[in-house]
């Protein structure tokens, strides 16, 4: 399965092959992230992610600053990515299909 949280924060635009995809996608990620990270993550799951990506802290930082072990938060972000990532690829299949549907209708008023 792809990163798609790593590649969304990281600015990859490993999303689809075309600059109108790619923001379409990165669009339709930033609509539907907070809401799975509300609905769908625990808050500790949340905040670990927060701070990983918002902030970028490392885990160490962020074990500090929650009063947390290491292996602890750790295993929240690998937990909450899984989540996530799941969740995001659901999203970006609809998308994509979408995306086809459309383009073979306007092909089609086009011909």
């Amino acid at each position: 399965m792809k990163d798609l949280i790593e590649n969304y924060y990281n600015k990859d635009d490993a999303f689809s092959c075309d600059i109108d995809s790619q923001v379409i996608s990165r669009r339709a990620i930033s609509t539907v992230l907070p809401l799975i990270m509300k609905n769908d993550l625990t808050p500790r799951q949340q905040k670990c992610l927060k701070l990983k990506y918002v902030n970028n802290l490392n885990q160490a930082q962020i074990a500090d600053m929650l009063n947390l072990s290491q292996p602890t938060v750790c295993r929240h972000i690998a937990i909450a990515k899984n989540i996530v990532n799941n969740r995001l690829s659901y999203c970006l299949v609809a998308l994509n299909k979408a995306n086809r549907l459309w383009i073979e209708a306007e092909n089609a008023d086009i011909v």
